[in-house]
């Protein structure tokens, strides 16, 4: 009995220890880059299925339509997937409903299996929106619905009943969006549709039953079981992340609850507390991830450099940035120009270990270039600037691109 107690207690003790644990920036620094499987720096995944294969281990992949070099999503798996091709994400999408777009980060690619979860936050979508919908809305809504049912996939553009509203993206005083837009939106927020293919950023949509694999659609997951599968599932995608993120967790339950949530977790050995030198905020991670963080060894490929989208996985925490690398980003695509630092669509590079500056570049088509139109490196990391001209250079090529300019 003796020996049982102290063994308790040596347990107790070292789990204790190990779900509080202390790390330097560098590990923690080693441990992001590695979790991201960037081609640069040796990724597992190549082809079609590695694109499936990225998605998985990525989590989610956020979408954006801006595209002066390459669209987000498509740069964060071309980081990642060998020869990757932007019509694999589509097949995967839209030709082989193996995955699905829907709202964590923002609007997002997440794998198919993810879905009866997703439900949870569909519903919970239909009373946010609820006070929204006005009697104009609702008859637009039903009119959608009914068109889909009877004639299938449908964009905006097949209907013009010219009832305008303000929309997402419209000044408060002005009606500029199509009602029959914002009823489609509004019915992909919660769950009655989903986007089933793309033309651009034209996106078509069509019942849910017609897409999801019958299994997915039809199980059921209750609100306790989905806080948690989106609070695991996003500790997944971050790695690392700590409480002040206003995204923490990817469910919409108050603060209170999320770190309560977070709380039974750690006490429950699956979420550990991270303190890391030098760095004022606690971060969290899954205990699974531990034996990773805390080996943590220098990078073997010290001397590639990658072109990040803005959206980046890496880049979703930007506090996490400065704590960690020191380096201050921000997306200015929708600060006005008078009070931008750097530029419209610049986005960072990563050479080794750090982030060493920021590049500006434009896809030409007509001229065959691939522009760089500004570059600002760190202050001491002038040697990242071959690295840099080979990424630009294979970052043409991909593009279609037979030339650079401008580095």
């Amino acid at each position: 009995m003796f020996y049982t107690m102290v063994w308790d207690c040596e347990m107790s003790e070292r789990l204790e220890l190990l779900m509080n644990v202390a790390i330097s920036t560098e590990q923690a620094q080693r441990f992001l880059i590695r979790r991201q499987n960037f081609v640069a720096y040796g990724s597992p995944f190549a082809g079609r299925e590695g694109v499936a294969h990225a998605l998985q281990q990525m989590e989610a992949v956020q979408i954006d339509p801006l595209c002066p070099f390459e669209r987000n999503h498509h740069q964060a798996l071309y980081n990642r997937v060998h020869g990757y091709r932007p019509e694999w994400l589509d097949q995967l999408l839209y030709q082989d409903n193996r995955a699905f777009e829907y709202y964590c980060n923002a609007l997002c690619v997440l794998p198919m299996e993810d879905y009866p979860y997703f439900k949870c936050a569909m519903q919970q979508q239909q009373v946010v929106l609820a006070p929204r919908v006005n009697t104009d809305m609702q008859e637009a809504m039903q009119q959608v619905m009914q068109h889909i049912a009877q004639q299938g996939a449908t964009s905006s553009q097949e209907f013009d009943s010219g009832k305008k509203i303000s929309g997402w993206w419209d000044n408060e005083l002005a009606a500029r969006t199509k009602i029959e837009k914002q009823a489609l939106d509004y019915l992909h927020l919660t769950g009655k549709l989903l986007i089933s293919s793309r033309t651009g950023n034209q996106r078509s949509y069509d019942l849910p039953e017609r897409l999801v694999p019958p299994a997915l659609f039809e199980q059921v997951i209750d609100q306790a079981a989905w806080q948690r599968f989106a609070m695991l599932k996003f500790l997944r995608a971050y790695g690392l992340s700590q409480l002040g993120l206003f995204r923490f967790g990817w469910h919409n339950a108050p603060k209170a609850e999320r770190k309560q949530l977070l709380a039974n977790l750690v006490e429950q050995d699956e979420v550990a507390r991270v303190s890391i030198e030098g760095v004022k905020r606690t971060y969290y991670c899954l205990a699974a991830d531990l034996p990773e963080l805390l080996q943590a060894t220098p990078l073997s490929q010290s001397e590639v450099a990658v072109i990040l989208g803005p959206l980046d996985n890496l880049l979703w925490d930007r506090d996490r940035l400065e704590d960690f690398w020191g380096f201050n980003y921000r997306w200015e695509v929708y600060t006005p120009a008078s009070k931008r630092q750097y530029g419209y669509y610049v986005v960072p590079v990563l050479y080794g270990e750090w982030f060493v500056g920021r590049i500006e570049m434009r896809a030409d088509k007509e001229q065959g270039v691939l522009r760089v139109d500004n570059l600002w490196l760190e202050p001491g990391h002038d040697a990242a600037l071959p690295a840099l001209r080979r990424a630009v250079e294979l970052e043409a090529q991909y593009l279609g691109l037979t030339r650079t300019f401008g580095i």
